[in-house]
Formats: structure tokens, C-alpha cells, sequence
């Protein structure tokens, strides 16, 4: 009775063991150069740099998978995926652990069409009160935008290229977007030529990595910010980004 109940334990302990070692499973949305799916797979900065940090250096299998957003954050909620990168909220922290230490930190700056006669105008603008009077173009979708735009003229069209190519034609004064993914996009578009950026930081935004409360993973967060600080440190991180330049 005794070796079997010796054989029982181990036998739970080994599976314990066989569990935790399922790869940890990630969701994205559609957001390059940060994430998207190219050829049934998920690239991009942030994908680079969790890979590097969970599992080359932390041991952890993970896996990559693209979804609309919405149902990316769903899946995490119910418990069927482990974790997602995005902007730490109030909401998100009741059904999720988030880290201290950022994936990704970028700007949001604004956008004119080279030449505009705005320009001048837009290069005063310090934060986002100041764009009133100005038109602008922004896509559906764009949650940040909704939220912090809301009261200004603001035109909403269907996807980031479409606000590119009628901002390069001066079809409205201004684009506020991540600096990072519009300079990406301008580039994919070939519009380098005909977009320019006004650096004026209306604000930082961090991207953290965020495990579901529900997640076996939940408790890597830890170690998690010391490997991203340590990333930063030794240069791994730049790198990384200097790829997708």
C-alpha cells in the first residue's frame, strides 16, 4: 500500500511538472511593426522581444497567435490563453497580473502632410487641448484616439493606410498616432516623401506584458521584470527595434 501510494504522488508530481511545462500561449492583435501575422505566422517587435525574454532566457515555451482584438482580450478573460501586451488599465487588472517593467515603450506624436501649410501651426501644439481647430483623421477602431480625441473634429475612416494616403493629399491637417507604427506604415506605403512627423510628445505609452489571473503562468511576472531590465541593459532590446527600422 505504501509503494503504491509513493508511486500516486509521484505520478502527481509529474504530471504537475508535464503541465507547467505547456507552452505559455499569447495573443496579439493586428499592430505592425508590433505585432502581426505574416504567412500563418506572428511576427514583430513585441513578439521578438518576448521570445527573447521568456524563451531564450527564462526557459519558457511560448506560443504566438493572432486575433481581432476584442476576442484576443475575451480568450485571455476566460481563461483559454495566458496573456496579452498592451496598456495596463483598472479594468484589465481585475482579471489579469501585469507587469511593472514595459515591453515596449513608445510616443504619440503628430503627423502632417509635407508642406502643409498647418505645419507651422501644428509644431505648437504641447498637448491635446491644443488640437483644437485642427481636422483630424484617425481609423475606427483606434481606441487611445476615441478616448482622447473625443470632442475635436475628428474624421473617422476604416484602417491606418487610408488615413495615410488622405493625410499625404491633404485631406486633414493631422494624424496623432504611435510614432513607432505610423513611421513603419509610411514606409510600407512609400509615402516617406510626402508624410512628415512632428515630434512633439503628447504622451508616453508603455505596453506590459499581462497574464490572466486564471493563467498557470501568473507568476513569472517577477522574474519577468528583471530579464526586460536586463534586456535594456545589455542592449538586447535595441537591437530588437533597430530590426524593424
Amino acid at each position: 500500500m505504501r509503494t503504491l501510494i509513493v508511486f500516486l504522488m509521484i505520478a502527481v508530481i509529474t504530471s504537475s511538472q508535464v503541465s507547467a511545462r505547456e507552452p505559455m500561449k499569447l495573443n496579439y492583435l493586428k499592430y505592425p511593426p508590433l505585432s502581426w501575422e505574416v504567412n500563418g505566422k506572428v511576427r514583430g517587435i513585441m513578439v521578438d522581444v518576448l521570445n527573447e525574454a521568456l524563451q531564450n532566457r527564462m526557459g519558457i515555451k511560448v506560443t504566438h497567435h493572432e486575433y481581432p482584438w476584442k476576442r484576443a482580450q475575451l480568450i485571455v478573460k476566460h481563461g483559454n490563453a495566458d496573456g496579452f501586451t498592451t496598456v495596463p488599465t483598472a479594468e484589465r487588472r481585475e482579471y489579469m497580473d501585469i507587469s511593472n517593467e514595459p515591453v515596449i515603450i513608445t510616443n504619440i506624436t503628430l503627423f502632417a502632410m509635407k508642406g502643409s501649410p498647418k505645419i507651422k501651426d501644428l509644431k505648437a501644439v504641447k498637448t491635446i487641448p491644443d488640437l483644437k481647430g485642427f481636422h483630424i483623421i484617425d481609423y475606427t477602431g483606434n481606441g487611445w484616439a476615441k478616448k482622447n480625441l473625443a470632442g475635436l473634429d475628428v474624421t473617422w475612416v476604416p484602417g491606418m493606410d487610408n488615413v495615410l494616403k488622405m493625410l499625404a493629399v491633404g485631406r486633414g491637417d493631422v494624424f496623432v498616432q504611435n510614432s513607432l507604427v505610423t513611421h513603419y506604415n509610411i514606409k510600407m506605403l512609400g509615402l516617406q516623401d510626402k508624410i512628415i512627423e512632428i515630434p512633439n510628445i503628447l504622451e508616453t505609452v508603455s505596453f506590459n506584458l499581462c497574464v490572466g489571473k486564471k493563467s498557470s503562468y501568473n507568476n513569472i511576472l517577477p522574474e519577468f521584470d528583471e530579464t526586460i531590465k536586463k534586456m535594456r541593459e545589455d542592449g538586447a532590446t535595441k537591437k530588437i527595434y533597430d530590426r524593424y527600422k
